[in-house]
């Protein structure tokens, strides 16, 4: 019974990273009437580093760790090209389409596990990535019908970052699986706002300007850093290093359709076509758990056999 609390727990991680990622397309594109996506990048990276310090120096992280080459890795991939290609994305593209995008993450997870963490490609592991894949192409092809603001870069952009978090993911679960979740999260942001400060200066000084810090701006700010970024980063690195990359990326799709379910609530316009596209990833992620269940159940039985 322990066992299964503990496994639960780690699956509770991820779930909580998942809902809160949902609303990232959302409050992301709302605050880009405030500033450019590079100065509300650097700023989150800056919000959720000061709350994540003090729970990783209790976990035992240093200043020198900002100058390991884990940390460039961690602060480049994780934070340079995801948090803010992601943010630069949404310039060019609807939160709702911005959202199911990120359903690209179970292909890219699945690809991963199996190619770098050994992990088994089921049947219907497989089925389920595709199915989720095909509900994304469908999505996308409704947003830019009934959005002209909806680009081909917003798109690649957007989908991009399913890519960058899963080498991050994998790299966690293969290298850092013991190593706290709130040093590598510390580690990310804390070299991730160094590598972006150039490029929101030059954002500032020759795009946007200084931007207005209104109580909106700040607000917006403080929930996509400490929120989405801080606490959702230090719960998916905590349950991503126990559960397999492929059911990881899977639980991902969940994210995509709260946030479209978000979009829509904020006033977005959402077509049938989209609709159709999303109950496409539901059912994707419904079969690529088909098999997992059964999996855990044979690998608790060959654990207690061979204690």
């Amino acid at each position: 019974m322990k066992k299964h609390t503990s496994h639960l727990r780690y699956y509770l991680y991820l779930m909580i990273a998942i809902v809160a990622w949902a609303s990232l397309p959302v409050v992301g594109k709302a605050t880009l009437s405030m500033a450019g996506p590079v100065t509300i990048s650097i700023f989150r990276g800056i919000f959720a580093f000061l709350f994540i310090l003090p729970f990783a120096l209790k976990a035992g992280f240093r200043p020198g760790m900002l100058l390991t080459k884990k940390a460039l890795f961690y602060g480049s991939v994780a934070f340079l090209c995801n948090t803010v290609v992601m943010q630069a994305g949404l310039s060019w593209c609807s939160a709702n389409v911005a959202s199911i995008l990120q359903a690209t993450m179970p292909v890219c997870m699945l690809v991963g596990g199996v190619l770098c963490l050994g992990e088994v490609m089921t049947a219907w592991k497989a089925v389920g990535a595709v199915l989720a894949t095909a509900g994304i192409v469908i999505t996308c092809i409704g947003g830019t019908l009934i959005d002209e603001n909806t680009t081909i870069v917003g798109i690649l952009m957007a989908a991009s970052t399913s890519v960058t978090w899963t080498i991050y993911s994998v790299h966690i679960k293969k290298y850092d699986e013991n190593l706290p979740a709130a040093i590598i999260a510390a580690m990310t942001f804390g070299v991730g706002v160094v590598l972006t400060a150039p490029f929101c200066i030059g954002e500032i000084l020759l795009v946007t300007g200084i931007p207005a810090f209104t109580p909106e701006m700040v607000l917006s700010l403080l929930y996509l850093g400490v929120v989405i970024l801080g606490v959702a980063n230090m719960a998916w690195s905590a349950g991503v290093a126990r559960v397999d990359a492929a059911v990881s990326g899977l639980l991902f799709n969940l994210s995509p359709v709260l946030g479209m379910l978000l979009a829509l609530l904020a006033g977005e316009v959402m077509s049938g076509l989209q609709f159709f596209g999303c109950a496409v990833v539901i059912v994707g992620i419904f079969l690529g758990f088909r098999d997992q269940r059964r999996e855990e159940r044979l690998h608790e039985a060959e654990t207690t056999q061979g204690g």
